[in-house]
C-alpha cells in the first residue's frame, strides 16, 4: 500500500503540463456522529486531519483528486499494577481508536462570479478503523509491549459543497469552508471503555483482553475549514 501511494504522487507530480492546474490543501475536520453512528456509540466527536491534492480539468468547472485522512475518535488511559504475573509496578497502559480515510474527489464549480466560489463536492473510497494499545512505564519510555485490538473497513462516499475563498495573488491560495456527509457500510469497532482487562484469578498467568465490539456505520456531518495552495 505505501508502495503504491508512492508512485502515485510521483507520477502526479512528475509531469511539468499539469502542475499549473494542480492545488493541494489540508483540512481539519470534526465529525460528528448521526444515525445508526449515534445510537450505537452516542455523540462522538471525531477530528480529522486530511490531505489533499486536485486537479484542476483546464477549460472546464471540475476538479478531481485524491484525498488522505487520519482522525482519532477515543483515547483512553489505565495505570495498573497487575498487568503481568510477578511484575507488581505500576504500567501506563494506553490504547487509542483511530480512523483512517482515503478517497478520490470530484468537485465541481458552478459558475458564479464574485469574490468567493461555491463548490459541490462528492468523494468515494474507503475507511479503516483500528483500535491499538501501548504498555510504558513512564509516557516517554519505550513500549514494553503493544499491539492492535482491532481493525475493520469499510467502503464510504461524502457529499456536500462549500466556499473557496481567494487568499490573493500575493499568496496564491485559498481559504476553504466545506460541509460534507459521510456514509460508509457498516463495520465493527471499539470505542473508549470498551476494553476490560481480566487478570486471572490465581495469579498463575497474565490476564486477557476482553472486548465490547460494536458494528454500525460511521455516518457523521463533517464541517471543517482548511487552506489550498495552487503549485507553480
Amino acid at each position: 500500500m505505501k508502495k503504491l501511494i508512492i508512485i502515485f504522487f510521483t507520477l502526479y507530480f512528475s509531469n511539468s503540463s499539469f502542475a499549473q492546474d494542480l492545488l493541494w490543501g489540508l483540512q481539519l475536520k470534526s465529525g460528528i456522529a448521526t444515525q445508526d453512528f449515534y445510537q450505537e456509540s452516542g455523540r462522538l466527536v471525531v477530528p480529522e486531519l486530511a490531505f489533499f491534492t486536485n486537479y484542476q480539468i483546464p477549460n472546464k468547472p471540475i476538479e478531481v483528486g485524491f484525498s488522505l485522512g487520519y482522525g482519532l475518535y477515543g483515547t483512553e488511559l489505565e495505570k495498573r499494577n497487575d498487568l503481568y504475573v510477578g511484575f507488581n509496578d505500576e504500567l501506563r497502559l494506553r490504547r487509542n481508536n483511530n480512523m483512517l480515510s482515503m478517497a478520490g474527489v470530484f468537485r465541481f464549480f458552478p459558475q458564479v462570479y464574485g469574490k468567493v466560489f461555491p463548490f459541490v463536492e462528492a468523494q468515494l473510497g474507503a475507511i479503516y478503523a483500528y483500535s491499538r494499545f501501548k504498555i510504558r512505564e513512564t509516557a516517554t519510555t519505550e513500549p514494553i509491549e503493544e499491539g492492535r485490538d482491532m481493525a475493520d473497513w469499510a467502503r464510504m462516499n461524502q457529499l456536500g459543497g462549500g466556499l473557496l475563498i481567494p487568499l490573493g495573488k500575493d499568496f496564491n491560495g485559498n481559504i476553504e469552508i466545506r460541509l460534507m456527509y459521510q456514509n460508509t457500510s457498516r463495520l465493527d469497532y471499539l470505542k473508549s471503555g470498551d476494553t476490560t482487562f481480566l487478570p486471572d484469578p490465581d495469579g498463575e498467568v497474565n490476564g486477557v483482553f476482553e472486548y465490547n465490539i460494536r458494528r454500525s456505520t460511521l455516518n457523521m456531518i463533517q464541517p471543517s475549514i482548511g487552506v489550498s495552495f495552487y503549485i507553480d
